[in-house]
């Protein structure tokens, strides 16, 4: 049984997943003796690693060079990876660079941020048995400036989309949905139709699981300091002024 198959069936079983990004193999082998349910090696080094403004400057290679720090670490963990912007524009790339990950061991699952243009090649992808991850809500690979960054589904008919293109991924075979920054109500209603995990990240509780950036965990996030940087910025610092305090 694959760690893809254990975590299904763990969901399947009434677990609540957990979802936390790792790019090295030190975190990511912390975040498994944690218990923790997934890793995400996402695109969101580019902020964090990189100090980039977004993640659209992220390369394949580096994604894979993450993949490969990451999965070095974990033994038993579902490991998850962002296929970056520009890596999926049709179907034979898409195709290509998962199955690199894949094949390679270096992915359990395949992310990639779904809208009405690319659902064909996310059908495409799960035709040809690519565990796919479908990401639905914020899309950050396609925010052009600072306004694209807001909760989504707020109007009547932003959120039948979503709510549609989610259905769409969930009947098509998705093996998890991943909701960024959309409006809880719809958050939960996509969450309770649903018959894969439908987990997010900003967007309420009561889903199947909840995504977080382990920058933003520990309190030291490169770029925007979120309410959760500010509250566990405290617990970091006791410890850097603790050995600063010795030397």
């Amino acid at each position: 049984m694959t760690a893809l198959d254990n975590l299904l069936k763990s969901y399947r079983n009434g677990t609540a997943l957990s979802c936390v990004t790792a790019y090295d193999a030190s975190i990511a082998k912390y975040l498994e003796t944690q218990g923790v349910n997934i890793v995400l090696v996402g695109d969101s080094l580019g902020q964090v690693i990189k100090g980039d403004k977004s993640t659209h400057n992220v390369s394949f290679e580096e994604i894979t060079y993450h993949a490969k720090c990451v999965t070095s670490g974990t033994k038993r963990t579902t490991v998850m990876v962002d296929l970056p912007k520009n890596t999926y524009n049709t179907k034979l790339t898409a195709l290509k660079n998962s199955k690199k990950l894949i094949n390679n061991n270096l992915a359990d699952l395949i992310k990639i941020e779904v809208n009405s243009d690319n659902l064909d090649i996310v059908k495409y992808l799960i035709q040809k048995n690519i565990p796919i991850c479908a990401h639905l809500g914020l899309l950050p690979q396609s925010v052009k400036n600072k306004s694209g960054f807001r909760k989504h589904g707020k109007t009547k008919k932003e959120a039948n989309l979503i709510y549609n293109n989610a259905i769409l991924c969930d009947e098509i075979g998705a093996k998890i949905i991943l909701l960024e920054c959309v409006e809880g109500a719809l958050a939960r209603k996509i969450a309770n139709t649903c018959s894969c995990p439908v987990i997010g990240i900003g967007s309420g509780l009561g889903l199947d699981g909840q995504v977080a950036v382990i920058y933003d965990l520990l309190g030291i996030s490169f770029n925007k300091i979120t309410s959760l940087t500010k509250k566990n910025e405290k617990v970091i610092n006791k410890v850097i002024q603790a050995f600063i305090k010795k030397t």
